[in-house]
């Protein structure tokens, strides 16, 4: 066995790692869009008269809130997996 041979398979192994790290990453983006819209369905409770009063006297225990910090936590980190992802993607399909 060749040095290129072991470099070969070792780039290989690299390109497949990161495509399955790039994919994953996409993957991510697409569960956090999905999480976003769940959570917004859930939270149109909290925007009803109802549901305001019920935060207000703290009759939801913090759900509302708790929803809102974490929808706004996914807004934030959803396109930098998608960017992260497809630049992942890039560069094992050039290590490949």
């Amino acid at each position: 066995m060749s040095d290129s041979d072991d470099t070969s398979i070792m780039s290989k192994l690299a390109g497949t790692f990161g495509f399955l790290v790039g994919a994953s990453l996409i993957l991510s983006f697409f569960v956090a869009t999905f999480a976003i819209n769940y959570i917004e369905q859930e939270m149109e409770e909290c925007e009803t008269l109802q549901g305001q009063g019920a935060q207000l006297f703290g009759a939801d225990e913090g759900k509302c809130d708790k929803g809102s910090s974490i929808r706004d936590l996914l807004v934030l980190i959803r396109y930098p997996l998608l960017l992260a992802g497809v630049a992942v993607c890039l560069i094992a399909a050039k290590v490949f």
